[in-house]
């Protein structure tokens, strides 16, 4: 398993707030490093097959960068809500990627 996954894949099932959103880590990519984050305390919505029929009611979600919107660092919200040991080795391992 790589390095990022293994500093993402303990955050599943945390509650994070991402600016005006509050969701639920549900899953973890390493390409780009990303948080798949649940929806809560939103209505749930539509799910449509591939013909767009709908055929249930699910929560929505959201994919999440765990960079900064200059992308040279750690997302600030994260920051301040992971562990700190968490925090600074996310970020140094996106700076790291960009040397």
């Amino acid at each position: 398993m790589n390095t990022i996954l293994r500093l993402l894949e303990p955050l599943i099932g945390r509650e994070i707030r991402i600016g005006e959103n509050r969701g639920t880590v549900i899953e973890v990519h390493d390409d780009p490093p990303s948080l798949i984050m649940r929806a809560e305390n939103t209505p749930d919505a539509v799910q449509v097959d591939y013909f767009g029929r709908p055929r249930s009611m699910t929560q929505p979600t959201w994919t999440q960068s765990i960079t900064g919107d200059s992308g040279r660092g750690l997302h600030p919200d994260l920051q301040r809500q992971l562990p700190i040991e968490t925090a600074r080795a996310l970020d140094e391992f996106i700076k790291s990627r960009q040397a």
